[in-house]
């Protein structure tokens, strides 16, 4: 699998998996574990990274992405083996009891996400732009460039408006404090509504990413 491919996978079977309340439970388990995989795929498309991370010159860009990276993978971590402790399918049948009741897991299981959505928007949007150079050889569209700037701008404000209030519904606040969230008012929309919610949550750490990128730039060529 191309490394675009993995890429524009990731996102959308991240808004899949978070979207738990609105796909069967096994569903939810499977799509887990599909995730992982092309995690470490995307790590093992990436290992030229891993292997020169302690090369070259460190700015300020390159520790905050680094940063980030340790902060998903172990958040990644955390996340998926809670998931498999409190399986109730893939592994209800040889996962201790003890372990499947575990208000911790539990908790960590459904807080954590909403970090990692955060990590996961501010890692796209710092590598953003070249993402989007491998995106523009597989696209024909052709726009004039106040078409272009209009449709950036109406796409800007749509994802802003729509992610700050997909992060009041979903209280992300409290979920960052862990604290105990049976239900939002989030849950309470129709799936394609919440997903749209999840969408834009994404989105707008994707535009911070960016923002500091373009910031941290500007810095270093003044």
């Amino acid at each position: 699998m191309k490394r675009l491919g993995v890429t524009t996978c990731l996102p959308l079977l991240w808004i899949a998996e978070m979207s738990f309340h609105h796909i069967p439970k096994v569903l939810h388990e499977i799509l887990g574990v599909v995730w992982l995989l092309l995690i470490l795929l995307h790590l093992y498309q990436n290992r030229s990274f891993l292997r020169n991370l302690w090369r070259g010159n460190w700015n300020f860009l390159r520790l905050l992405g680094t940063i980030i990276d340790v902060l998903l993978i172990a958040g990644v971590l955390v996340v998926v083996l809670s998931g498999l402790g409190i399986s109730n399918y893939l592994l209800k049948e040889v996962m201790p009891l003890a372990i499947q009741r575990s208000i911790a897991l539990h908790q960590y299981h459904v807080s954590l996400p909403y970090a990692l959505m955060i990590l996961s928007g501010l890692h796209w949007g710092l590598h953003w732009q070249s993402w989007q150079k491998q995106w523009q050889k597989i696209m024909i569209l052709s726009l004039s460039p106040l078409t272009g700037r209009l449709l950036a701008g109406g796409t800007v404000v749509f994802v802003l408006v729509i992610g700050v209030w997909g992060s009041f519904m979903n209280r992300v606040g409290d979920r960052l404090l862990m604290k105990h969230i049976f239900a939002t008012e989030a849950n309470n929309q129709p799936g394609e509504i919440y997903m749209l919610l999840l969408a834009g949550m994404l989105g707008l750490y994707v535009l911070a990413g960016i923002a500091i990128s373009k910031a941290a730039k500007y810095r270093q060529v003044r």
